[in-house]
């Protein structure tokens, strides 16, 4: 007998008030101005220059698959939301990994911050992951009609 893996749950709605295109694309830009936010901080701040060059490359990274996303649903092009896929379930694991950290050095404020983080990010990876789905494999050519298709005219009687 097979093992199987258990499907990922698609959502219906996001955050229980928007469509899920509408609230991938506004948290989306949301997660853009935020890692642009870190970059900034991570080139002006006090950590030293390993750190600092490490989170400029990530935050870059980030902002490049959100931006694809964008892209991806401007376009209906569904492969150019994987990168984003990734980074985030990434996003995830490493968040989990410094909560643990941040839990060990008793810094309780820091991971409890932390752990929200991870909440929202794997939540929005399983929208993302529904707009994914949603997307049309054919590519941003099946999104427009055809321009030698007229029209059906209804008789107004």
């Amino acid at each position: 007998m097979p093992l199987t893996l258990p499907k990922i749950p698609r959502l219906e709605k996001f955050c229980f008030c928007m469509d899920v295109h509408t609230g991938v694309k506004s948290c989306t830009l949301s997660l853009i101005i935020l890692w642009i936010i870190y970059a900034l901080g991570a080139l002006f701040g006090k950590s030293s220059t390993g750190n600092s060059i490490w989170a400029v490359i990530w935050c870059v990274a980030n902002v490049a698959a959100y931006v694809l996303v964008i892209l991806a649903m401007r376009k209906s092009n569904k492969m150019f939301i994987i990168p984003a896929l990734i980074i985030s379930v990434f996003n995830v694991i490493v968040g989990i990994i410094q909560a643990i950290i941040a839990f060990a050095s008793l810094w309780i404020i820091s991971a409890i911050i932390i752990l929200i983080i991870v909440g929202i990010t794997a939540y929005y990876t399983l929208g993302l992951k529904t707009v994914y789905d949603d997307i049309s494999s054919a590519g941003p050519a099946a999104a427009e009609p055809a321009a030698d298709i007229k029209p059906q005219t209804v008789n107004p009687v």
